[in-house]
């Protein structure tokens, strides 16, 4: 067919075409409107088990409100797609493996630029589990999948994503036993009129397969020697097939700080020995990281003597000395104090901000690194580290100090969640101005004494996430022995528990809670602590609403101290702490929060009295970063008047907990 500029039409003609087809086109433009349309209202029918509400929770289909002005809700036909599987998966959940769901659209009202979504449900019969049948298989692998199906009870209604799960578990045990090619189908069989069912795992586990030759190719090489990728592998040629071990080698390499990727997988074909025996090759794909690093880093903390402070540190680093996997580090750090004239040790309130502030620096470090990532041929890790900090300000005496410091730890992993480490450190001072006769005088108080220290310490960390966590929990329970038959200025005994746990719970809602306790005690006749030794608590990171360190005793003029100390935290040998928090997310990379927090430290077990525990409420906001969440806070003191203007605000970045 000849086109328009064949058809005789000159060029004046055609653009006259061209202006009357854009002008009937704008004209009609208003009527015939290609943009999706704006979801007015949306409903669910036929469902009679859950709440409309609930299942509305799970739906990315969801009315326009006022507040979408920016951006307005639109009907999708891809997310009417997902919202129906996605119903039908939370039925299946909760035992209804029939439900089905629709989506309609309809205009809202004969409007043609609204519509009212509906989903009507058919949920049909609620299974109940009667019992678990396993058939095939090995019956050495069959004994040992109790731990698994252990997850599907007899008796409550059937969870399909369960069933599912439970069959990719066993087919992996299969697989951590030597059986890569090893299938696991889950059947339902139905009884009497469908509401009860027995599952049958089918199990077919193939050929039994060995490690072949591993072979280790090095990307962005940086003179990694391969002995030290090997050391880290948990698997060997001659080996039976194990999954499991595939994976946490994997992530033992990343680990160790020298990839950035790591891919471990069978190359090539299985090699048959016999017709049920096998043997597979794998390539160790690891892409390195440059030895050389250098880290620049900035922001403002809750420093527990200074309150607010503007931390700063440079650091630069070799990861990988001469290819060996050990490591050093130098790092320059300092911290200057942002505070008001002559209230330094004050929490700082709203109205401070529009008032004259200042910055004074209080802390300087200069710090040297080793690590040893396998210590005596075992992963071990061995860090050395010296420290020097020149001209640090002590706030208890109000002077100036320089100390080195000494430290060996060693850590040993046991397993992915826990951890022990073992430590041993000894410190040096000298205070300014100071004559070497009062020398000792001044170190009485304070983080610029003599120590003389050896540590046990061991975590457990299940969280999913260490700056947003949702669920999972940690812990730490640590042993400190100080001076004593050691020697140094102080003597004591300190211990230690810590413990946090966090639940998702009603939607996106997250229950965060804590619970820590501590006890010092003095050892011997000349057992002395100083009230950096001893406990303290206040702050953004512990009870929120009062200024850092200010719970507790404080020195009186009973106490033969100098006169600077009066009225300054003493500390405490017996601390109790307890948080609640919930948290969620409000909009965008915002998040809101609502905490209780009580607590107190104690000079001894004597002095406990259940009446001195502060209790604080209050709410926070939080802006989420990909360093962790930015938070406000903004708390006061429980009591039976309550003045909300003599509140304090903490302003920091990560959780209190």
């Amino acid at each position: 067919m000849p086109s328009i500029l064949n058809s005789g039409m000159n060029i004046r003609q055609y653009c006259i075409f061209a202006i009357v087809l854009l002008s009937i086109t704008a004209a009609f433009g208003k009527q015939f409107s290609f943009r999706r349309q704006v979801i007015k209202k949306v409903e669910i029918e036929g469902n009679r088990y859950f709440p409309e509400n609930r299942l509305k929770s799970r739906l990315l289909t969801k009315p326009n409100r006022w507040n979408n002005f920016f951006s307005k809700r639109r009907l999708s036909r891809a997310n009417l797609n997902i919202d129906e599987k996605q119903l039908e998966r939370f039925y299946g959940r909760n035992g209804f493996l029939f439900t089905r769901v629709e989506a309609i659209s309809d205009y809202f009202e004969g409007d043609s630029t609204r519509v009212i979504v509906t989903f009507k449900v058919d949920e049909g019969k609620r299974v109940i589990l009667n019992s678990i049948k396993i058939a095939g298989g090995l019956p050495e692998v069959n004994s040992r999948l109790d731990r698994i199906t252990s997850k599907l009870i007899a008796g409550k209604p059937i969870n399909a994503d369960a069933v599912l799960g439970t069959g990719f578990s066993i087919r992996d045990c299969y697989a951590d036993y030597g059986y890569p090619l090893a299938s696991v189908r889950p059947d339902f069989i139905f009884r009497n009129d469908s509401s009860l069912a027995d599952i049958n795992f089918e199990i077919a586990e193939s050929s039994f397969v060995r490690n072949g030759d591993i072979a280790i190719v090095q990307e962005s090489y940086t003179g990694t020697s391969e002995k030290v990728i090997r050391r880290e592998l948990l698997v060997a040629t001659g080996q039976p097939y194990n999954r499991s071990l595939n994976v946490e080698s994997q992530n033992r390499l990343y680990s160790t700080g020298l990839a950035k990727f790591v891919s471990f997988k069978r190359s090539g074909d299985l090699i048959y020995i016999h017709d049920d025996t096998a043997y597979t090759d794998f390539r160790l794909l690891v892409t390195g990281k440059k030895p050389n690093f250098v880290n620049l880093r900035a922001g403002i903390a809750q420093d527990p003597d200074f309150n607010s402070v503007l931390q700063t540190s440079l650091s630069w680093g070799n990861r990988n000395l001469w290819g060996t996997g050990r490591k050093l580090i130098l790092e320059v750090s300092n911290a200057l104090q942002l505070a008001k004239e002559g209230e330094e040790e004050r929490a700082l309130k709203i109205r401070d901000l529009f008032s004259d502030l200042h910055f004074k620096p209080v802390k300087n470090s200069i710090g040297l690194n080793y690590v040893e990532p396998w210590f005596l041929n075992y992963r071990m890790p061995l860090s050395l580290a010296v420290t020097y900090q020149p001209g640090n300000k002590n706030r208890i005496i109000d002077k100036y100090y320089d100390s080195f410091s000494g430290q060996a730890s060693l850590i040993r992993e046991l397993n992915k969640y826990t951890n022990v480490r073992f430590s041993a450190s000894a410190e040096f001072v000298n205070i300014r101005d100071v004559s070497s006769a009062d020398q000792a005088f001044f170190r009485a108080e304070g983080d610029n004494s003599i120590r003389r220290r050896l540590q046990l310490y061991g975590q457990r960390d299940t969280r999913d996430n260490l700056f947003v966590p949702q669920k999972g929990s940690y812990s730490y329970l640590s042993f400190e022995y100080v001076g004593h038959l050691l020697g140094g200025d102080f003597s004591f005994a300190r211990g230690e528990f810590y413990w946090s746990r966090y639940k998702i719970m009603f939607g996106e809602n997250i229950l965060a809670s804590r619970f820590r306790i501590g006890l010092l005690d003095e050892l011997g006749e000349g057992g002395l602590s100083s009230a950096t030794d001893r406990f303290t608590l206040g702050g953004a990171k512990t009870v929120r609403g009062f200024a850092e360190n200010e719970l507790g005793p404080k020195w009186t003029t009973a106490d033969s101290v100098s006169t600077g100390l009066i009225g300054r935290p003493k500390g405490g040998k017996l601390l109790l702490l307890g948080n609640l928090e919930i948290r969620r997310p409000l909009f965008w990379r915002f998040g809101g929060s609502a905490f209780i927090d009580a607590g107190n430290t104690f000079y001894g077990i004597k002095d406990f009295q259940l009446p001195r525990i502060a209790a604080t409420t209050g709410l926070g906001l939080q802006f989420f970063t990909p360093v962790g969440p930015i938070r406000f806070e903004y708390a006061f003191l429980l009591q039976k008047k309550l003045d909300l203007g003599e509140g304090s605000y903490h302003f920091t970045i990560l959780y209190a907990f």
